[in-house]
Order: C-alpha cells, then sequence, then structure tokens
C-alpha cells in the first residue's frame, strides 16, 4: 500500500511538470523578426546632396563652443582695410602734391608775368618767280625782327620751321633753320629766313599755278609766311617753361617791278605778326 501511494505522488508530481518534448527553447539573437500584420516595414532614406556616410552634418563643431561669427567678421574687415587705407593715403598725397605744383606755378607765372615774343616783318622779298602751266620757281626770303618785352625772363628759341602760303593753306615752300638763340631781357633779334620752290621737287597744281600767273600779271603777289618753333622761358637756374609757338605773318604784299620776276614789299609794307601758343 505504501508503494502505492509513493507511485501516485510521483505520478501528480510528473503530471505537473512540463516535459522536454514540450519545452520551446527562446529565440537566438540571429533570428528575423517580421513586422506585425496590417504595419508596412520600415524605411531608411538616403544621406542628402553633399553629405556622405561617416562625415559630420552640416553645422557640426568637433569643439566644445564655436567661435562668434564677429571674430572672423572682424579679423578679415582689418585685412581687407589695410590695402583700402594705404590706396587713399596713396592717392591723397598725389592730389596734394599736383595742387601744390600746380598752385606754385600759377604764383610763379603771376609773379613772373611772362609775355610772348613780339614778331615784325621788317623786308620780304622773292626772286626768279616763275609761274606757268608747265614751270613754278620762286626763291623767298624774309626779314623779321624778334623782341623779348619781359623783364625777368630769358627766352630760348630751338629749331625753327618756316612755311611760304599761297591764300589760306596752300603750301608752296618750307625750310627748316636748325640754328638755336636765345634774347636776355629786354633785347631784340633778327631772323633770317630763306626759302625756294621749284616744279621738280614741289609739284604745284594747275589751278594755283593758273591765279598765281593773273596775280603776278596784275603786278602784285599776296603770300602768307608761317613760322613754328619750341620756345623755353627762363628765369635763372630755377624755374622755366616750354611753350609751342605759331607765328602768322599774313598777307605780304609783294610788288613786281616790269616783267622781271623779282618783287619786294613796299617801304612802308611792314606788318607785325600774330602769336599763338
Amino acid at each position: 500500500m505504501a508503494s502505492e501511494s509513493s507511485h501516485d505522488q510521483q505520478n501528480s508530481k510528473g503530471e505537473n511538470q512540463p516535459s522536454e518534448s514540450t519545452h520551446h527553447a527562446p529565440p537566438s539573437a540571429s533570428h528575423n523578426f517580421y513586422p506585425a500584420m496590417g504595419y508596412p516595414p520600415s524605411m531608411s532614406y538616403p544621406p542628402p546632396p553633399g553629405q556622405y556616410s561617416g562625415y559630420p552634418p552640416p553645422g557640426y563643431y568637433p569643439y566644445a563652443h564655436a567661435p562668434p561669427a564677429a571674430a572672423y567678421y572682424n579679423a578679415t574687415a582689418h585685412r581687407q582695410q589695410m590695402p583700402s587705407g594705404f590706396s587713399r593715403y596713396f592717392f591723397t598725397t598725389i592730389i596734394l602734391l599736383t595742387i601744390l605744383i600746380f598752385t606754385s606755378s600759377i604764383v610763379m607765372w603771376l609773379v613772373l608775368r611772362p609775355q610772348l615774343p613780339v614778331f615784325h616783318v621788317d623786308n620780304f622779298s622773292v626772286s626768279n618767280f616763275n609761274a606757268t602751266l608747265t614751270t613754278f620757281t620762286a626763291n623767298w626770303e624774309a626779314n623779321l625782327t624778334v623782341r623779348n618785352p619781359n623783364t625777368k625772363l630769358t627766352i630760348e628759341f630751338g629749331e625753327l620751321q618756316n612755311f611760304v602760303f599761297y591764300k589760306e593753306d596752300y603750301l608752296l615752300a618750307s625750310a627748316t633753320a636748325p640754328r638755336p638763340f636765345s634774347l636776355e631781357t629786354r633785347t631784340s633779334g633778327v631772323i633770317n629766313a630763306k626759302l625756294s620752290a621749284n616744279s621738280k621737287d614741289n609739284l604745284v597744281e594747275n589751278w594755283v599755278l593758273d591765279k598765281l600767273a593773273k596775280e603776278r600779271g596784275n603786278g602784285s603777289v599776296s603770300f602768307n609766311f608761317r613760322m613754328l618753333f619750341w620756345t623755353t622761358f627762363r628765369s635763372g637756374l630755377w624755374w622755366k617753361r616750354h611753350l609751342s609757338m605759331k607765328v602768322l605773318c599774313e598777307d605780304i604784299q609783294v610788288t613786281f617791278v616790269g616783267a622781271s620776276g623779282d618783287g619786294n614789299i613796299a617801304a612802308n609794307g611792314g606788318r607785325d605778326c600774330l602769336v599763338f601758343v
């Protein structure tokens, strides 16, 4: 009896404990889970353009605190202001020097009071004048007096270029006087210019020859004598100024005697010339 009771107790214990065949092991870490029914699977998005995997996102700073934006701005502005400040100083200096030179020139000009030289035609003659439709020859000689009216300035004359024109702008002859000269204050000098023309060196148009022949037949021909040269106004060794001058001696009437080719201005035919700078 005792054995039966103990056997019943063991059976009752065995019924209460689960058997090994019905025991389920827990799922392993490598086991795949599937989402619950009725929910879509999770989706992963690619990184935005310009950002790559493994790099920090924009705005990320690896230190505790990013430097303030004002510090970077002030450093950049300081670097940009250095050249601009130097440029302002440079241009200001140039402007002040220009104003100083211009002002000093005006003051010296007012103190020295430069005056242009005075030119006067004393004599103007023509020789061997022949104007036909096939031939043109002539020799001119001009004597002028030039006077320096300045009381404080010496005038230096450079190379003289001389021209003889017919009417307003038809060139008949030209020559260069390479010898420079100078005039002290309140002094005068003489300029002698010689020019020549012939049909071999200087072709003259037929309409000009025709007009010259007609005027010569009437007894006189009008010429224009002009000069071009550089001058220097000087006061000692400390002030000078260069000027280009053009002298115009217009409408010089040359009277011919008889049928010869020689002519000259009248005794009182001298005239002053115009001077331009």
